[in-house]
């Protein structure tokens, strides 16, 4: 109850509930480690969508397909997607809130993925909460030392 201020916990309302990315984004790593098509490169002109898992299952349901991503320190792994094209968090957002491109796509998620409609407020809580995933420390980059023998 301390750990969110009031509008990141109405994120975290709206994640869970109308924004329904909790479905997906679930467990202590905000995932649920399984693959699926949200269209992200479908409907794009002059883009042949990414194969996805198909490359590795060579099953057409899987093609698409793609692991849904953990969202811890989300705010800090720009750009979202497979391809990168989302270059903000607020462009992922509006994409997967947008409902993705169903559009001539045969494998799309239509279990998960819906539009939903968020006023401005609604959106903007939504954020903070995504941002509030950002753990307080920051990898520093350093390679860690190993033993030799």
């Amino acid at each position: 109850r301390t750990a969110l201020n009031k509008v990141q916990q109405r994120g975290l309302k709206l994640f869970n509930g109308k924004a329904a990315c909790g479905g997906c984004h679930s467990g202590p790593m905000l995932s649920d480690g399984l693959f699926h098509n949200i269209g992200v490169d479908w409907g794009r002109p002059g883009v042949t969508p990414d194969p996805g898992r198909f490359n590795a299952t060579q099953t057409d349901t899987d093609r698409g397909a793609f692991r849904t991503p953990s969202l811890r320190d989300v705010a800090r792994t720009a750009p979202y997607f497979h391809d990168g094209s989302a270059a903000t968090l607020e462009a992922a957002v509006d994409f997967t809130v947008g409902g993705g491109h169903p559009r001539d796509n045969p494998n799309f998620d239509t279990k998960n993925m819906r539009r939903v409609r968020l006023r401005t407020s609604e959106r903007a809580a939504l954020l903070e909460f995504l941002r509030a995933l950002n753990s307080d420390t920051v990898p520093t980059g350093e390679t860690p030392w190993l033993p030799t023998e």
